[in-house]
């Protein structure tokens, strides 16, 4: 009998590991007939088994996801009848087995500069195993969707588009009552610093303007120990001194509990596949100013203000716009709560086991 076997080696990470954190145990309750196995690294085995609580095996896979012994890794304990899913590009490319696949973006594909010297070809394999035995490719939003079928050649009617959706952490934020806000004011930026985070162009815009408004600019975002790390971002950063506090990383509590004390959230963006900050923040009440790339229209709709991610003075008079207009910012703050609440991870789980539970009855298409 046919076996769901999902790689979770990304579990823990930022972004993936969100996704998988939510994903995970709804999706095994949601398809207990196909003796779900989780492929974890053995750090997080126990962490991750007590996560699902009994709705799924768990076994260690400690080959580095993402690595260069990933090329050539093949899972364990999988049968050749079985159907792996995974939360992102890095599929086996050996083996044969039928693949499921969770695409949040083709960054490397699409602007090797700013994602990294050397990794569009190992993406380029990785896709050409998906292109050849992905039974169904579930894509975080519709750009990705369009990206991923104008770059990579996949069947259209094997892609799916199944959006994001926002933790509880968020949504009972929400139900917090009025925030308090800091002292000074912030603006807070949440991602990791990469070049395609666009965190340079938007603290050389913050600097053109500091003199005008009486904000700190917080940076949430690890950087230490990461590839393609923004090194222009980590020296405007420091230049700055007080004006810009720069944090590796936060508790969730903490997490949200410094989104909602900002008077905005910023993510200037070059590229998104969807842009999970600024939902989350739209989710808590916090106006998000955001680059007009990528996802990011898509997923914010008309809740957010948009910024020309590559005008640094653009940033500059909307940062200006932002932390001036008390009206503007309340304005989106309601609106931003109104389009947080169309988003979900129910709704998510619920199509992507339903993408899975159908590849997994079905025999591959020729």
């Amino acid at each position: 009998m046919s076996r769901l076997v999902v790689d979770a080696r990304l579990a823990g990470h930022s972004g993936i590991g969100t996704y998988l954190d939510a994903m995970l145990p709804r999706v095994s309750a949601r398809l207990p007939m196909w003796r779900p196995l989780v492929l974890a690294r053995s750090a997080l085995r126990d962490q991750l088994a007590g996560h699902l609580g009994g709705t799924a095996e768990v076994r260690e896979w400690d080959t580095p996801a993402l690595s260069v012994a990933d090329l050539f890794a093949r899972p364990p304990g999988i049968d050749s009848d079985d159907l792996l899913w995974t939360p992102h590009f890095n599929v086996p490319r050996f083996g044969g087995q039928a693949l499921a696949v969770t695409l949040h973006d083709i960054l490397p594909l699409t602007a090797p500069a700013l994602a990294g010297f050397g990794r569009s070809l190992p993406v380029r394999w990785w896709m050409s195993a998906v292109r050849s035995r992905a039974r169904v490719v579930f894509c975080v939003s519709s750009f990705t969707r369009s990206e991923a079928l104008r770059h990579c050649g996949l069947d259209a009617g094997r892609v799916r588009v199944t959006p994001l959706g926002v933790g509880a952490a968020w949504r009972n934020g929400e139900s917090c009552g009025p925030a308090t806000r800091s002292a000074p004011p912030t603006m807070i930026f949440v991602g990791l610093l990469k070049p395609h985070k666009n965190v340079a162009r938007l603290l050389r815009a913050f600097a053109s303007v500091r003199e005008r408004i009486p904000h700190v600019l917080v940076l949430v975002g690890r950087h230490r120990d990461l590839r393609h790390v923004d090194r222009e971002a980590l020296s405007l950063a420091a230049a700055l001194g007080h004006r810009v506090e720069l944090v590796e990383q936060l508790p969730l509590p903490e997490l949200v509990a410094r989104v909602r004390a900002a008077d905005f959230a910023v993510l200037p963006s070059l590229h998104e596949g969807f842009g999970l900050p600024a939902l989350e923040a739209m989710a808590v009440g916090t106006p998000v100013l955001a680059g007009c790339a990528g996802a990011l229209p898509e997923v914010c709709g008309n809740a957010a203000l948009y910024c020309d991610p590559l005008s640094e003075e653009d940033i500059a008079a909307r940062l200006v716009e932002l932390a001036t207009d008390a009206a503007l910012r309340a304005r989106l703050s309601v609106a931003g709560r109104a389009r947080a609440g169309e988003f979900s991870w129910e709704a998510c789980a619920d199509a992507t086991a339903a993408g899975l539970d159908s590849a997994l009855a079905a025999p591959e298409r020729g």
